[in-house]
């Protein structure tokens, strides 16, 4: 009976890692697709490399949060755990596949947070980590809106410089710098010890200042083609910030399905903490891979075009106020979802623009349909899970 808890638990898992990959692949590359930087084919080859590498590499801080930190799965009856975490993620899963059917960007945190509730509440509010879940739910009011604050500013400053041939040598020497700085430090950063900090700093440094130079030298020898280079710019960066947002895509939404399996796995005495979760995350990045490769392009659209029309100077600027949103709460291991990011950072290089320019009926949908995720997939986990307890 174990076993077919466990086959079921690696499948619930990898069924939400795929509509994960597949609804939210577009909060990476849709801005770069809908600029017509990338082809579709060749944004989700990108982002289905560069996510697995940022699940690998910082998935396990919000994995964490997810498997233990929302409600004590530690301390509570193991079977409970076990059955209660496939109900999450089904109920995560299902929520998650109707989404992408109706080509919304869905946050899967949201629906997984949801689920979680959900099931603790089956067992005793006393499980529950109601000041974690109260930090979470603020993150997710600031995240977009600080992606829209940042993305406002950015598309000011940036602007000028973007249209300016002369600026454009400073501009793709900053930002490619700011771009590759900030996922590197973050990923170098395990302590916050002096010795650990200095170490981090210098590596980013020094990656950063080769990978800058590759850069604009790339840039310098397109414009030497004859190719305009403030296009070739925004054409770069926007590449650059693309790969840096799957990072970020990779880091955080990993733990939506590797949270859940992790706690099972570790229910079910397949090694300690840390070893359950590393065998969860790698489940679920492949899982989440496979499904921007195979129906990441079911909601691009959405993202490239449909909430207000993208250059790929403006393209960039949202793009890269989403990423750096991201890439702090990883850190922080905080789970929230791009699609909050991105749909921000769109939101704001809008305003930029004036309102006229949102299709504001397009975001009323997005956000009437994120409130309505996290009560539905909290009754749905609970109503499995009361079944699955039967069972």
């Amino acid at each position: 009976m174990i076993t077919f808890w466990l086959i079921l638990a690696v499948f619930a898992a990898f069924f939400v890692a795929w509509n994960n990959g597949s609804n939210n692949a577009p909060n990476s590359i849709g801005t770069a697709v809908g600029a017509r930087v990338l082809s579709v084919r060749r944004a989700l080859f990108i982002a289905t490399i560069v996510s697995f590498i940022g699940a690998m590499s910082l998935g396990i801080y919000v994995t964490d949060t997810v498997m233990r930190g929302i409600v004590n799965t530690i301390d509570m009856p193991k079977y409970i755990v076990v059955k209660g975490m496939i109900a999450v993620l089904f109920s995560t899963g299902i929520w998650t596949l109707i989404s992408t059917f109706l080509e919304i960007p869905m946050s899967v945190h949201v629906c997984i947070i949801g689920g979680i509730i959900g099931f603790g509440l089956t067992v005793d509010t006393l499980f529950i980590s109601w000041t974690t879940i109260i930090k979470i739910m603020i993150a997710w009011i600031i995240v977009p809106i600080t992606s829209a604050i940042l993305a406002y500013v950015l598309y000011r400053v940036f602007n000028k410089s973007f249209g300016d041939p002369n600026m454009a040598k400073i501009s793709v020497i900053t930002s490619s710098y700011i771009t590759i700085a900030t996922p590197t430090i973050l990923t170098l950063i395990k302590t916050n010890t002096t010795s650990d900090i200095i170490f981090a700093l210098i590596i980013t440094l020094t990656i950063s200042t080769i990978a800058t130079i590759f850069v604009y030298y790339h840039w310098r020898n397109s414009v030497l083609a004859g190719r305009d280079p403030l296009y070739e710019v925004s054409r770069i960066l926007l590449i650059m910030v693309a790969a840096a947002m799957s990072f970020s895509f990779g880091a955080n939404d990993v733990a939506n399905s590797a949270g859940p399996l992790a706690a099972i796995f570790y229910a079910l005495g397949y090694g300690d903490i840390s070893t359950s979760a590393w065998y969860a995350i790698i489940v679920s990045a492949i899982g989440l891979s496979a499904g921007i490769a195979m129906w990441g392009s079911k909601v691009i659209g959405t993202i490239g075009e449909k909430i207000t029309p993208l250059s790929p100077s403006t393209a960039y600027v949202a793009q890269m106020a989403a990423t750096l949103s991201m890439l702090v709460v990883s850190r922080l291991g905080l789970p929230v979802s791009t699609s909050m990011a991105i749909v921000g950072g769109v939101m704001g290089v809008g305003f930029s623009r004036g309102i006229k320019s949102i299709n504001t009926r397009l975001i009323s949908r997005i956000f009437g349909l994120w409130l309505i995720a996290l009560p539905a997939t909290m009754i749905i986990a609970y109503m499995l899970t009361k079944l699955f307890i039967l069972i």
